[in-house]
């Protein structure tokens, strides 16, 4: 084995940390996240943030303690980011990594992720209100649908710009995980 200096060539990398950096997007909110190969210790916007992490109740529900304060949400993969539920309702959660950023700031395009054809029940619930006309232009961040869930009104947000296509549902109509609430063009 070729040896660089006193150790080894596994040995060397090995000792490296790698170091992965990330653009975290939650809501509108931008922050630089690098996490430096020990997942208990983050950085983010440069300021550490020592992290503890699990998964609760059959992977649905997470909890993190992040500088002493716990949070507990739940989590669905959602039109290449993430719809997280917590306490304080719904956020549009997109990560890119460094590298992608990049590539995405030279060639002048939005954020990566694949442009939402529908929008989809997050978990089985009651319409409380349709917010929107077909034909109608959204910006991202604009409500949709109040659906009522476990006793809690949950609006659900476009995710990036779109025009109402067809509106699947009415308020009062019950829902299930999944059912395609509205379709866009």
């Amino acid at each position: 084995m070729e040896k660089c200096g006193a150790l080894s060539y596994d040995q060397k990398f090995r000792s490296q940390r790698l170091v992965m950096k990330y653009l975290v997007t939650i809501n509108d909110d931008k922050y630089r996240v690098s996490i430096d190969g020990d997942r208990a210790k983050f950085k983010i916007d440069g300021r550490e943030v020592k992290i503890d992490y699990r998964r609760l109740k059959g992977g649905k529900l997470h909890s993190i303690i992040a500088d002493n304060i716990a949070y507990e949400f739940s989590l669905e993969r959602s039109n290449g980011g993430f719809d997280v539920w917590h306490a304080c309702g719904q956020s549009r959660v997109d990560v890119t990594d460094e590298k992608s950023e990049r590539l995405t700031t030279l060639m002048g395009t939005a954020v990566a992720g694949s442009k939402a054809s529908s929008l989809k029940a997050p978990m089985p619930g009651l319409v409380i209100k349709v917010e929107v006309k077909v034909g109608q232009h959204v910006k991202r961040g604009d409500g949709l649908v109040i659906v009522e869930a476990m006793k809690m009104e949950n609006e659900l947000k476009a995710h990036a710009p779109a025009i109402i296509k067809e509106i699947k549902v009415q308020a009062g109509q019950a829902v299930e995980k999944n059912q395609i609430l509205i379709l866009f063009e």
